[in-house]
This record gives structure tokens, sequence and C-alpha cells, in this order.
């Protein structure tokens, strides 16, 4: 309540004109010397003529400060020696009119100087919070722009990566189908030869051995297929193709590895399946070249319309911030812009010595085309 009416007398004050403020501190002089008279010589009330003095030099300038000052001096010394009648020593009266109208003198100096500081101080702190403002909205707008470059960049990556799986799709397809069909053929072939002369044993064994290299042929030409697009991927859904994945992954690198997920099937349009892939495939990846663990964890689950994909080794770890800082983290930074790509989240905990997990949240049932 106080504070309200401090705050509607400092708004009054600070629309009133001159005149109001003069007839203000006129009225303050009525009182304070009406209740100079009746508190009659024997109390000195003159320091309360320093309530109007004060008023009036605060709210308009030190030159009218001045003035009531001297009016000041001329009321308290007539009703100090109740017009004249009672006085015994008039230069002693006159001397110490004097001496108070200095000190409202002072006291009206001192009241200007430290109003010119409080107003110094208050264009100093508006022109300050000014540029503050200023300063805050170039940041915010350049904040603006960095969101926008940053947002239009993820839209480019997300362009080129579909372009790029496009072109995966194209030839893995021609690779399997035609290359493949070509090299069946070859074998086809050879073994029609080796038929034909199976009386030469030279020729059966060459043609055995020229039917093995093609066999491997094929079989490297299926896996480079497979790499540019499973087609577990395409024909069984994602968790199909992340458990055929981590089995070869198996095979290949002899790690134990433990696969949990769900009995359901997952709804991830192609652009989240594949992206998931890729993200499960950088992870084996990184796990094959700098782990050396032994066990490798997978654990799949559906939550609050996520899928999320935990990753989690017991090999060698390392400092995350460290490994970011270097040219060689690529690959994590790769999976970081694909999960984003996607409107997911990918974390990553790992502590030297004891393991590495990496844990991938991705929105089910959401538009990422």
């Amino acid at each position: 309540m106080q504070m309200s009416l401090s705050l509607l007398l400092k708004d009054f004050l600070k629309k009133a004109g001159l005149f109001t403020k003069l007839t203000i501190g006129i009225l303050l002089i009525a009182v304070v010397a009406l209740t100079d008279y009746y508190t009659t010589s024997e109390v000195s009330f003159s320091i309360f003529y320093l309530i109007p003095i004060a008023f009036i030099t605060w709210n308009t300038n030190k030159y009218y400060g001045l003035v009531f000052s001297l009016v000041c001096s001329v009321i308290w010394f007539y009703m100090d020696t109740s017009g004249f009648e009672m006085i015994t020593n008039i230069v002693l009266h006159y001397w110490s009119t004097l001496v108070r109208l200095g000190f409202f003198a002072v006291v009206t100096i001192l009241i200007s100087k430290l109003k010119v500081l409080r107003d110094n101080q208050e264009i100093m702190i508006v022109r300050r919070t000014s540029e503050l403002i200023k300063e805050i909205d170039e940041h915010m707008k350049s904040k603006d722009e960095l969101v926008q470059k940053s947002r239009q960049l993820r839209e480019l990556n997300k362009k080129i990566e579909s372009i790029k799986e496009e072109q995966n799709i194209r030839i893995a397809r021609e690779i399997h189908d035609e290359l493949g069909q070509s090299l069946t053929a070859i074998n086809l072939e050879i073994m029609w030869i080796s038929k034909k002369h199976a009386s030469d044993p030279d020729i059966v064994e060459r043609m055995y051995d020229l039917s093995g290299i093609v066999e491997n042929t094929i079989a490297t030409v299926r896996k480079i297929s497979s790499d540019l697009r499973p087609r577990l991927l395409d024909q069984l859904g994602i968790l199909s193709a992340i458990e055929s994945l981590l089995k070869d992954f198996r095979n290949r690198t002899e790690i134990e590895t433990i696969l949990n997920m769900p009995d359901t099937s997952v709804s991830l349009d192609s652009t989240g399946s594949i992206t998931v892939f890729r993200i499960f495939q950088e992870a084996l990846t990184n796990i094959t070249r700098h782990s050396k663990c032994t066990r490798v964890e997978v654990n799949i689950s559906l939550e609050q319309d996520q899928l999320l994909l935990g990753i989690k080794d017991n090999g060698a770890g390392f400092n995350l911030e460290n490994k970011i800082n270097q040219t060689k983290s690529l690959g994590l930074i790769s999976m970081q812009e694909r999960a984003e790509m996607i409107h997911g989240n990918l974390e990553i905990k790992t502590v030297e010595n004891i393991g590495t997990e990496i844990i991938l949240k991705v929105p089910l049932n959401k538009e990422t085309n």
C-alpha cells in the first residue's frame, strides 16, 4: 500500500507543472511557519524549514531552492523574534539568520548536485538499457539466423541422404539383378564345360576352382548389395534387419552378442527405417574398430510412441569430449546428425576401461520425409 502511494505521488509530481510545485512548496512553508509560531521561540524549529526547501530544490531547480531558502530564513527570523519585540541584541539575531540562510543555501546546493547525479545516473541507465536491448535484439536476430541456417543445413543433409539412399537402392538392384545373374550364368557355363570334358581331369579341376571363385564373387556381390540396401529392411522391417546385421557381426567378429527386442512390429517409414539401420551399422563398425570388447548387448523397446535402441559394449570406452573434438569422431557426429534428421535423439554414455552405451530414441508414426 505504501509502495503504491509512493509511486502515485512520484507520478503526480513528475506530471505536475512548475506552478503546482511552487504552490505545494508555499503550502509546506505555511504549515511549518504556523507550527513554528504556535511552538513559540522557546523551541527551535529552523530544521523543519528544510522540508519545503528540499522539496522545491528536488522538484524544480537550485535557483528556486535558494529563493525558498531566503524566504524560509526571513520567516524563521520573524517567528523566532516575535516581530522584533523581544530583541536584546539585533546584531546577534541577524548573524544567526545569515548563518541559517547559509546552511539552507548549502543544503540546497547539495540537494541540487545530488539530483544532477541521480538524473545523470538515470540517463546512463536508460542509455545502457537501450544498448542492452539493442544487443539482445541483435543477439536474438543472430540466433534466429543460426537456427534458420542450421535448419536449412539439416534439410539439405536430409535431402543428400535421401538421394544417396535412392542411389544405393538403384545400384544395389543393378548389382544383385544384373551382375548377380551374369555371374550365375557364368557358373552354369562352367558346370556345363566341366560335364562336357568330364574325361579330362585337368579341365574338371580347373573348372571346379573357377566355379569356386565365381561362387565367392557371387557371395561378395550379394554382401555389397546388402550393404548398399538390405533387402530385409524392405521385406520384413527394421527389427529383422537389425537382427540379421547383428548375426553377421557375431559371425564375422566372434564377439558375444545379446539381443532383446519386442515381438510386435515397429511403425517407421522408409526414411526412418534406413536411418536407424545406418546408425546401428555405424555403431557396430565403431565397436569393431575401437572397442576391443568381448560382449555387445542390444536392447530394443517401445515406450510412449518411441523406439528405443540401446547398444552397449564392455570395451575400452573413451573420453567423449576429446573424441568429439577430434576429426576421427566423424562417425559419432554422423550418427547424431542422422538421429536429428528423423526428429530423434542420440545419447552416448562412455567410461574409459568400462565400456560404451549408445541410446537412440526415435518417435514412431511421425513423418520424416
